[in-house]
């Protein structure tokens, strides 16, 4: 499912050039020597037991993964045939590191998982300096799928409409300068309508919904439906996201390189 994107101007390239290789100088000699982390204190032993009760969950594409999962019997996930893919939680804001990510990626790889990285946006910082932040935290050798930049109410709250586009176009065009791809965008169906269409609407979406499939304004579809907050699944002793595809989309269309 291609769709296109608008062209920038040789002056806006420029300017988006010179900025984040001034921000990444600036975030690499400044900021990550000093390893900011806010999530630090974690039980890796957590969950003790199955939190989730229940028949186990059914007809899903793929689910996102962060600390709230807690410790994953990796050996157990892997027999669930329904996984085409799995995004982890890599970073939030300018200074949180999710304290699982490590540990999430490297099992998911070794299980034999299409795994990608996901930022979560927060007010109090540039979108550039959070993409940075994202960006020193991953391993591209690590990543089969695009990058995700999750924009919620819980991030942005407080921002104005024009300052939620701006710092999330902002993290996208230092992604496109950086890894010459483009991220997906995840955020709801309304957070989609009140705040990013249609200046977003030539991204892939990942749309969150949990009444029925999603109805995006204007011209565009969802291409990954997150249908469920509290999915059952063996090897996973937590609710956890679910995920779908689009009708006509695959893991082949959100591959880093396709």
């Amino acid at each position: 499912m291609n769709k296109k994107r608008k062209k920038k101007t040789n002056k806006e390239k420029i300017y988006t050039a010179t900025f984040i290789i001034l921000a990444l100088i600036f975030f690499t000699f400044y900021i990550a020597p000093w390893n900011f982390i806010t999530e630090i204190r974690y039980d890796k032993k957590w969950p003790y037991q199955d939190q989730t009760s229940g028949s186990y969950s059914g007809d899903y594409d793929g689910i996102d993964i962060s600390r709230h999962q807690g410790k994953i019997r990796w050996d157990e996930l892997k027999k669930n045939t329904h996984i085409q893919f799995i995004y982890i939680k890599a970073t939030e804001g300018l200074t949180l590191n999710d304290p699982c990510y490590e540990e999430n990626i490297k099992n998911a790889r070794k299980h034999g998982f299409k795994v990608g990285s996901y930022h979560f946006l927060s007010k109090g910082s540039l979108g550039e300096l959070q993409f940075l932040h994202f960006y020193h935290v991953i391993n591209k050798s690590e990543q089969d799928l695009r990058p995700v930049i999750d924009v919620e109410d819980d991030g942005t709250f407080g921002w104005s409409r024009s300052q939620i586009q701006s710092h999330l176009k902002g993290f996208i065009r230092a992604c496109e300068m950086i890894y010459g791809v483009q991220p997906i965008i995840y955020c709801s169906a309304s957070y989609y309508k009140d705040y990013l269409s249609p200046e977003f609407d030539e991204y892939l979406h990942f749309i969150a919904s949990y009444s029925g499939k999603p109805v995006l304004p204007g011209e565009p579809t969802y291409d990954i439906w997150q249908f469920s907050r509290k999915g059952r699944i063996p090897g996973i002793w937590n609710w956890v996201d679910l995920n779908r595809f689009a009708e006509g989309m695959n893991v082949e269309e959100i591959l880093w390189h396709k």
